[in-house]
């Protein structure tokens, strides 16, 4: 859980716009570790982002989020570049991504606006990319620690939910280390919607990073995963926010993929 300051700002609406990371490329959702032992536990593993300290946040939040959960109000992630069509080979195929990605820059752009506006913050978009790998961090820690208590404070009802579920059916201690960032995050979309009288920001950030991972069992002894072996994870997280209710936090709603060029929710 954590939130961004509202403070104001004297910046026009146009560096809203900029204040957007720019829309982009590469996919290929890494699997952490290959091992028979943790197949069924590969659900489990994509959660895991590595090591370093969630930022100080306080645990204030117990009965916040007593609004109603839409879910994911557009999944759509721009294609990695390599899954990209090109306009000389398919040409019909290209035309529909185009569509695709202008629908979605216009959307995102929009949605920025508003969010900026009833926020009076300007500068939201920057300062949220690097609250956003904390967030990443400090859930993957939870979810190796076995912290239900943060666990609920930083998801969304729904994710803590699946995390719950899964806690309870793995297998063995966790062990695992954050090696840093392979790319800068970027917020890929922004969504806005209206609940209940509620203004709702969705926010779809790619985060590419190193990391590893060990199981032990009940003697200690590593089952799967190579603690000593870093590898590139890429997901893309979801986080929302309920901008006029002055008491709620972003929070992590679930994660998503790059769809593909043809298709949008």
């Amino acid at each position: 859980m954590f939130r961004l300051s509202s403070r104001l700002s004297n910046n026009t609406v146009a560096q809203a716009v900029q204040s957007v990371s720019a829309l982009s490329n590469q996919t290929g959702l890494a699997a952490m570790v290959g091992s028979a032992n943790i197949a069924r536990m590969r659900a489990m593993t994509g959660v895991i982002a590595q090591s370093a300290s969630y930022s100080s946040v306080p645990r204030q939040m117990t009965q916040q989020m007593t609004l109603k959960e839409v879910g994911i109000m557009d999944p759509y992630v721009i294609p990695e570049k390599e899954n990209r069509p090109s306009i000389f080979n398919d040409y019909k195929t290209w035309i529909k991504y185009a569509k695709l990605r202008m629908r979605n820059t216009g959307m995102t752009a929009a949605s920025t606006l508003g969010m900026c506006w009833k926020l009076k913050d300007f500068g939201i978009t920057g300062r949220f990319l690097g609250e956003s790998e904390e967030a990443y961090i400090g859930m993957n820690e939870a979810f190796a620690k076995g912290d239900r208590k943060y666990l609920e404070e930083i998801c969304t009802p729904s994710m803590y939910a699946k995390l719950k579920g899964q806690l309870k059916d793995r297998v063995g201690r966790y062990e695992w280390k954050y090696h840093g960032l392979v790319e800068k995050p970027q917020i890929v979309s922004i969504r806005q919607g209206q609940i209940g009288g509620h203004v709702l920001i969705q926010m779809i950030v790619r985060l590419h990073s190193n990391q590893s991972m060990g199981v032990f069992d009940k003697k200690n002894k590593l089952i799967a995963g190579d603690l000593k072996k870093s590898v590139p994870v890429l997901e893309y997280l979801v986080f929302q926010r309920y901008i006029t209710d002055p008491e709620d936090n972003w929070r992590i709603l679930g994660k998503t993929a790059p769809s593909t060029t043809t298709t949008s929710s």
